[in-house]
């Protein structure tokens, strides 16, 4: 699958809406897109090569780059660079490749679907929208870096792994689905959080709503790794226990943080 090739013909001068440019779209070159806040066609700013038969790829980002996969549904887009804000916003299905870092709102509200992220995203991966608030409700994302502020947010279904730190507040209100970070924790991580299970290294970092509830067994866990390869890689092979800690708490929440030794 070698499908459609996007260059950029230079440098960008102002912020790119990239929303709309998904496999599938039909003369891709033509399409209005928006650009420091005027239309202009794709291939005004990118040269289109290949054939569509699925996958787009972008050769060479740009944080400028924003919305790129905004409602993916299914098919394949690789981004060999940087993005802007948006990554896949809203999107139901299919695969996103950056193979550099991301601006925030990564993963805003998507429910289906996988992104997989080489450097380090923005504040707010995975969350609700402004004005929204439904969080990530479904799939995977996978950030090889670290992420900003509030990350998963909101949450409400699916697997959020870091690979490095997590900014101030993750996980705040998250009602339902996993955040696994393999790195430091941000302060007050998991305020407010009503269901849903944290993957750790350390306490450090949870927020004050949270106690120790003594030891966790693995075994039901490492069930669910089987269907989910970021859950396997962060367990790794021989540790059967974890330190469990319960809450938020302070707001009636039933979620916890399972710390998990290297």
């Amino acid at each position: 699958m070698s499908g459609l090739t996007l260059t950029p013909r230079g440098a960008f001068d102002a912020r790119v809406d990239f929303a709309g440019v998904l496999p599938g779209v039909a003369d891709v070159a033509r399409l209005p897109i928006g650009y420091g806040g005027c239309r202009i066609a794709l291939g005004e700013l990118f040269e289109v090569a290949g054939a569509d038969d699925g996958r787009v790829t972008i050769e060479g980002g740009s944080a400028l780059l924003d919305s790129v996969g905004a409602g993916l549904a299914d098919g394949e887009i690789v981004v060999k660079g940087d993005v802007g804000a948006g990554l896949g916003r809203g999107m139901t299905g299919g695969m996103i490749s950056v193979k550099g870092s991301a601006g925030a709102y990564a993963g805003s509200e998507i429910t289906g679907g996988k992104i997989a992220i080489g450097g380090d995203v923005g504040e707010r991966l995975a969350a609700a929208g402004d004005a929204s608030r439904r969080g990530m409700s479904g799939g995977v994302i996978v950030v090889g870096g670290s992420a900003g502020s509030r990350a998963a947010e909101r949450l409400r279904g699916g697997v959020v792994m870091i690979e490095g730190d997590a900014g101030e507040g993750a996980a705040t209100d998250l009602i339902a689905g996993t955040l696994v970070v393999a790195g430091r924790l941000g302060p007050n991580a998991g305020r407010g959080m009503k269901r849903g299970t944290l993957l750790l290294r350390s306490a450090d970092g949870l927020s004050s709503g949270f106690s120790e509830a003594g030891e966790h067994d693995l075994v039901m866990l490492r069930v669910l790794a089987r269907r989910s390869h970021e859950i396997a890689t962060f367990l790794g092979a021989g540790v059967t226990k974890a330190q469990r800690y319960a809450g938020d708490l302070y707001s009636g929440g039933k979620g916890e943080a399972l710390i998990v030794p290297r």
